[in-house]
């Protein structure tokens, strides 16, 4: 199976920025939703449980959130798979679709924290970028010996 992605640098730039919300739900259907009116019409401030969290509420569900900024450095795309595929071995192909540089991030009546594996996730390019940068010998040789002296200086 392979997947080809259609879009070039130009689509990229001059795609449609998007209002994104990522909710704890499986939506059945892939139309056009007034979402301005029936569900953003209905967030609010929840000052109670912090600075920027956020209330509403799905199928009577209480929902709990935040915006969220997609990582420095990447850019946040949506990519919408043109035909159904007929098995999962079929080769598929994704259009882009918008580009988005933040979103809401929703949990069912719980405040968003750091423990939520969606969060966690979006530190993950941070520690990767940590991670791929290069170690000069000298900050090497810096980091043993400040070590050495912890340990030294410790119980």
């Amino acid at each position: 199976m392979s997947i080809t992605l259609d879009f070039n640098g130009k689509n990229l730039a001059k795609g449609k920025s998007l209002e994104l919300h990522y909710l704890p739900a499986k939506v059945d259907g892939d139309g056009e939703a007034n979402v301005q009116e029936y569900f953003n019409n209905y967030t609010r401030e929840a000052s109670e449980y912090g600075t920027g969290i956020l209330t509403n509420a799905l199928r009577g569900y209480p929902l709990v959130g935040e915006r969220l900024k997609v990582p420095e450095g990447f850019q946040g795309l949506v990519l919408q798979e043109t035909d159904k595929p007929l098995s999962e071995s079929s080769d598929r192909q994704l259009r882009l679709t918008g580009v988005f540089e933040e979103f809401t991030y929703w949990n069912y009546d719980k405040v968003p924290s750091n423990g939520d594996a969606f969060r966690q996730a979006l530190v993950m390019a941070d520690v990767a970028q940590a991670l791929s940068q290069p170690i000069s010998e000298q900050a090497l040789e810096a980091e043993i010996t400040r070590n050495k002296e912890n340990a030294k200086s410790g119980p």
